[in-house]
């Protein structure tokens, strides 16, 4: 081979190697554009509110933030979040601030294993502890449920994780039978006679309660009321009484006292800081906020007046900053750090 012809072949293929190690265009600055910023969003099973919630803040952000791409991904739930964003899985997640709680100081089910990754952006609904049965089911008290089959969520969802600590605090965790079922999947099962009766963290009004009530008169079961009678709400501070009104579904003919939860937006803390202050303007500005009360009613609660309700552990720097601009008063106990 000709030298020249030799060398140009070198060049050509030093060019090529270079290339492969630099990797696509689109994640790296060039004189093509900026940095494209891609982000995932962990959200719940398919069909949840969780996944709901994911994707329309998902999409969203796609669209209102320059530069920036954000996938959302299917998972079990809330529990199953925490941890994979802890470990840096996703960049960022929904679950309930009970689970975001409990991991980041390293209680219940994640004792001894703090996930001090996480830091918070805000809430973004209240999710009502729903305990619901037939109206004709001959079930009227939580004590009832003894013997019976419940759906009690799917292991690493954050309605499983409220049941146990609920039905363990009253004494009948082991007294039913537990079905894991999730959402829509427990509604039908009680609408086929699967289940005689199913608890399901949602926002109100809820969609699967709704549904179940079409078929036959629902019955909400106060499970809130005994709860008073134990440590509960002293070992759990992060709940809340909520009351179910009267007429809000078929058969429900009195107000319910029920267990209130919110439904948080978290992320990994080396999620730069500038990057999240747009997201969080994005989303709780007002086209993100008419964006998402389109994609859910309960969206309602994703204001910057209760953007820290039922936050306990830090914020992110980044929603920091944004909260400030809002003239949101920031207790000491969650300031970023």
């Amino acid at each position: 081979m000709h030298i020249k012809s030799a060398v140009r072949l070198i060049a050509s293929l030093m060019l090529i190697l270079g290339l492969l190690v630099a990797g696509p265009l689109s994640s790296t600055p060039s004189a093509a554009g900026p940095r494209l910023d891609r982000l995932t969003i962990l959200g719940g099973p398919p069909g949840g509110v969780f996944g709901i919630f994911a994707t329309g803040i998902g999409t969203f952000l796609s669209k209102a933030v320059p530069n920036l791409d954000v996938s959302v991904a299917a998972t079990g739930g809330s529990v199953e979040n925490v941890r994979r964003v802890n470990a840096g899985d996703a960049e960022m997640g929904i679950a309930f601030t009970s689970d975001v709680h409990e991991s980041y100081y390293g209680l219940e089910g994640f004792k001894g294993n703090p996930h001090t990754n996480l830091r918070t952006i805000g809430m973004i609904f209240l999710g009502i502890a729903h305990v619901v049965t037939f109206r004709d089911s001959g079930i009227r008290t939580v004590e009832d449920l003894a013997g019976k089959r419940v759906a009690v969520g799917t292991p690493g969802s954050g309605t499983f994780a409220t049941a146990e600590r609920v039905f363990r605090s009253i004494g009948i965790w082991d007294r039913i039978t537990r079905v894991p079922l999730l959402g829509a999947a427990a509604g039908s099962a009680m609408g086929d006679g699967r289940v005689d009766a199913y608890f399901w963290t949602g926002p109100f009004p809820d969609r699967v309660t709704i549904e179940a009530a079409v078929t036959r008169p629902v019955h909400f079961i106060d499970a809130y009321t005994p709860l008073t009678r134990t440590d509960f709400m002293r070992v759990f501070p992060y709940y809340a009484r909520y009351i179910i009104p009267a007429g809000s579904y078929a058969g429900v003919t009195e107000n319910t006292p029920a267990l209130g939860v919110p439904a948080l937006w978290f992320v990994h803390k080396d999620v730069p800081a500038p990057l999240v202050q747009k997201m969080v303007e994005a989303a709780y500005g007002r086209e993100g906020h008419g964006h998402m009360l389109r994609v859910h009613s309960a969206s309602s609660d994703m204001t910057s007046l209760k953007a820290l309700q039922g936050v306990t552990i830090p914020l992110h720097r980044g929603a920091e900053a944004y909260w400030t601009t809002k003239n949101i008063e920031i207790p000491e106990r969650i300031r970023a750090r």
